[in-house]
């Protein structure tokens, strides 16, 4: 009897001792890092936003852009990426305190490369869908404008509204583009081109295009540019009134924080205006009246 007596109060110490464990005898909670969003998720589901402190931690905020699509980023004659958004982000860089490396490649690989965690945010006038909010977030927006065409100077009286190129021969500089949607809906003939803006120009003054779909101001520099008073801005065509801004993977609110907070900063504060006039010839900073501005819908 003693024997079982002994047995029966090591195993009530036994018991004792393991319910009485401290804290550090717990297991840590297991957390798993997404490199593409920059959170942190535990066990439980929980994500904790990093996107800031990464970018505060690398020093460095790297950005994606073309380099293609003046005035709003391209390489001027000293071979240097310049442009509206090219040095609105360098503004925001030395306001953060961080080093800006551009990170250049083709349009159409932009968000891609967003999505897989290559770059922190772009800018390449970017305008905000529903869309894209599904997948991606926005900095405060910071150039407001809508789209029209090129066309030739002698066909300018044709197109009273963007209603009137339903059927017409356009061409786009992308096929993902919102213009491209535009034009789709609208029913246009759309041809995407690769080889630059000076052989969409040259199309349409040989009569193989009818015109050149884009925003206003960007086809307003192009026309300077370009200097050929065959072509000109039907200026009645509008459609697609814009609101643009840095995008960035949806999640990353800690980065997106930071960047309103410059954003307000330099819209207040006039730097915003300042660089579209240099660039864009007007103010941009301010919103459109879109009442006689056709939807991307079409309608």
């Amino acid at each position: 009897m003693k024997n079982i007596g002994s047995i029966l109060v090591a195993l009530v110490l036994m018991f004792t001792l393991a319910a009485c464990g401290t804290a550090e005898d717990a297991p840590a909670e297991n957390t798993d890092t997404d490199v593409e969003t920059g959170e942190t998720t535990t066990e439980e589901g929980e994500t904790e936003d990093t996107a800031w402190a990464d970018v505060e931690e690398a020093g460095k905020l790297v950005v994606g852009t073309s380099g293609t699509y003046s005035p709003i980023t391209y390489y001027d004659e000293n071979n240097e990426l310049t442009g509206f958004d090219v040095e609105l982000i360098r503004e925001i860089g030395e306001r953060l305190g961080l080093e800006v490396e551009f990170s250049t490649m083709d349009f159409d690989g932009i968000l891609p490369a967003l999505r897989n965690g290559q770059i922190d945010i772009a800018a390449n006038d970017f305008a905000i869908t529903e869309e894209r909010k599904e997948t991606f977030d926005f900095v405060i927006p910071h150039k407001y404008s809508y789209g029209s065409i090129i066309v030739r100077a002698e066909d300018v009286d044709k197109f009273e509204s963007a209603y009137d190129l339903e059927g017409v021969k356009v061409a786009l500089g992308s096929l993902t583009s919102n213009y491209a949607i535009f034009a789709d809906n609208i029913g246009a003939d759309r041809v995407a081109y690769d080889g630059g803006v000076e052989a969409i120009l040259r199309d349409i003054i040989n009569g193989n295009r009818d015109g050149y779909l884009n925003d206003r101001l960007v086809l307003r520099r192009t026309l300077e540019e370009f200097g050929d008073d065959r072509l000109a801005i039907a200026e009645q065509v509008k459609y697609h009134a814009t609101e643009s801004a840095i995008i960035m993977l949806k999640g990353n609110t800690s980065l997106k924080e930071r960047l309103d907070e410059v954003m307000q900063e330099l819209l207040e504060d006039g730097t915003v205006a300042r660089l579209s006039e240099q660039f864009l010839g007007e103010d941009v900073s301010q919103p459109v009246d879109s009442s006689e501005v056709v939807g991307l819908d079409g309608k």
